[in-house]
């Protein structure tokens, strides 16, 4: 098999790979009705293309083209050489579509709507490789009903590959003829011929600066076609211009060129239409990201309203707080004398319980005293729990009804102008609940709590550091040194020695009570340094927890759909850079005009 070839099928293989992802986009059930209702559009369009990919090899279908007086069936004339189509002089319009085919053609394989045509099989070689239709005036004043000449026009355009368009002096700037035109340039080739060659001046440059902005013109031709015709037809040789055409003809819609020109429609028309369908959904980004950002704002907003609320629920528990943040000091301080009494004051209440029963006396004593502790035990475990309960009760912070259905309210609006349909997001059983909001509600708790324990920790390493322990250590044993000094002193010196008397109660009375007083000292400047460095702590835990940015969102449904519409826009401008990049490595044809794409 020749290269050439094996290049083709692999262009055609990836235009199929092409059309099959243009199938199924976008793919995911959308409440975006931009998205459905182009997708509908593109599954109009498809079966025109596939017809197209299919008949490569069939011969290319001519539609003659132009305004009504501008010489169509006289030019189909003079390029055939022999008069088959009825000029404007017996017959003013075209009304019926006229079928120029050779008789080995078989009709049936183009599915030409064939039931209000007339059709001609003339045995010409100009129609081996070509069929000929001499199509209804597209300027006519009829309306566009199912028998009217426009109707029938339209009927036969999407099965043509080449559209000659012909135009005079009078007609060139026609609107209703150059609306018709751009509705059938995508997915056709372009011959643009001035007629009336006999009777008008030369407009080609004026008509091609016209129409530059819009079609890729290479080529322009200026017929006089009833002396071409008659002179062909007494063997005479015609004017350069009508030969030069038919020469053109022959040469750019031959066999071995009806592959890539139907090969190059189809990628056209393709291009042209997700070009339509892109440039209409992007119609909707700015909607889109305005309804995202104000997504966003009631998120951050009732994020920010949920984190002001935990600040007082953990303010409020600061006892706990201090009990927590205390044992996890005393466990990272180590065995110093200010943690003995860090600990002592931790287990104050046990070693009271225990002294109490030692000097029970009685079977009911003990049992009171048993009961009393038994009670502070309860107690204090359940003080212990208490933090960690109010750890697994933060997620009982609601999300108001109210504000949500507020922001709701505001949301369905901007959802509406961004084209979705609010009944199908807003009416769902389970948004309308509140349990769509868990996801959202669950990831901030978790976060919460993974928060706290970080502070719980932060805050014992931060009042267990390695110059805090030394700072209380050494002022703290200022005054228990003095007091072990002053008593070894006069016990070991005084008494001994110097044969004085041992210090009586009047000394270690004072002495015990400013010991009590000297250790509640600290104790109260180190709770007090607890509880300062907690506010901040807490205060710097609500600050992240506004600022962090959560996977779960409040409005979950129609974040996704917001997701599947950015999707389907991104999807659409793939297929599109595809197609276009398949135009570009496309080995076509540059002699036919083209509707211009870019």
């Amino acid at each position: 098999m020749k290269q050439a070839d094996l290049k083709q099928l692999e262009m055609l293989s990836r235009i199929d790979r092409l059309i099959d992802r243009c199938e199924s986009w976008p793919g995911l059930e959308h409440a975006w009705e931009p998205a459905h209702r182009m997708h509908l559009f593109l599954q109009r369009v498809l079966p025109r293309v596939r017809t197209m990919r299919e008949r490569l090899e069939s011969p290319l279908v001519v539609a003659m083209f132009g305004g009504t007086g501008t010489g169509k069936s006289s030019l189909v004339n003079a390029i055939l050489g022999k008069e088959i189509a009825k000029p404007g002089r017996t017959r003013p319009t075209t009304t019926r579509p006229l079928i120029l085919v050779h008789p080995e053609i078989n009709l049936e394989l183009l599915q030409l709507p064939m039931d209000q045509c007339d059709i001609v099989r003339p045995s010409l070689s100009m129609l081996e490789d070509i069929i000929i239709v001499d199509c209804p005036d597209p300027d006519t004043s009829e309306e566009a009903d199912s028998a009217s000449n426009l109707q029938r026009l339209r009927q036969f355009l999407p099965h043509c590959d080449v559209l000659i368009y012909t135009s005079t002096q009078q007609k060139y700037r026609s609107a209703g003829v150059q609306h018709e035109l751009s509705d059938a340039a995508p997915g056709c080739k372009l011959v643009f011929v001035q007629t009336h060659a006999d009777r008008d001046v030369d407009i080609r440059d004026d008509w091609k600066k016209h129409l530059g902005k819009t079609y890729n013109i290479p080529e322009m031709f200026f017929i006089d076609s009833p002396s071409g015709l008659q002179k062909q037809i007494q063997n005479e040789p015609t004017n350069s211009e009508l030969a030069r055409l038919q020469n053109f003809l022959l040469q750019q819609l031959s066999s071995g060129n009806r592959s890539r020109i139907r090969q190059d429609n189809v990628l056209d028309l393709l291009y042209a239409t997700l070009s339509r369908v892109r440039s209409t959904l992007q119609q909707y980004a700015p909607s889109l990201d305005i309804l995202e950002n104000e997504m966003e704002n009631n998120s951050r907003h009732i994020q920010q309203q949920m984190s002001e609320q935990l600040q007082q629920e953990l303010l409020s528990a600061r006892q706990l707080w201090e009990r927590r943040i205390l044992e996890s000091v005393v466990q990272q301080w180590g065995s110093t004398p200010f943690s003995w009494l860090l600990r002592l004051q931790h287990s104050l209440g046990a070693l009271l319980g225990s002294f109490g029963l030692m000097r029970a006396r009685t079977t009911a004593h003990l049992a009171l005293i048993g009961l009393t502790q038994g009670a502070r035990l309860w107690k204090q475990h359940q003080q212990e729990q208490d933090f960690s309960t109010l750890l697994s009760e933060i997620d009982s912070l609601p999300v108001r009804e109210a504000d949500l259905k507020d922001k709701k309210l505001i949301l369905r609006g901007y959802a509406r102008t961004a084209g979705f349909d609010t009944g199908q997001l807003f009416n769902n059983p389970l948004e309308k609940s509140g349990s769509k909001q868990a996801g959202f509600q669950e990831e901030f708790f978790h976060d919460a709590r993974l928060e706290v324990d970080r502070a719980v920790e932060h805050l014992g390493k931060r009042n267990s550091g390695a110059f805090t322990r030394f700072m209380y250590d050494t002022l703290f044993l200022i005054y228990p040194g003095f007091l072990l000094y002053r008593i070894g002193r006069n016990f070991f010196w005084d008494s001994f020695i110097k044969s004085q008397d041992i210090l009586s109660a009047d000394f270690y009375l004072p002495a015990g009570v400013f010991l009590l007083l000297w250790c509640g000292l600290f104790l109260m400047f180190f709770i007090r340094r607890l509880r300062r460095g907690l506010k901040q702590e807490v205060k710097k835990l609500v600050e992240r927890m506004i600022s962090r940015k959560l996977n779960n969102d409040l409005f979950p449904t129609l974040k996704e759909q917001c997701q599947l519409a950015r999707t389907a826009i991104q999807e659409l401008t793939e297929l599109e850079e595809d197609c276009n990049a398949l135009r570009q490595q496309s080995d076509s044809t540059q002699a036919l005009g083209s509707a211009s794409l870019e």
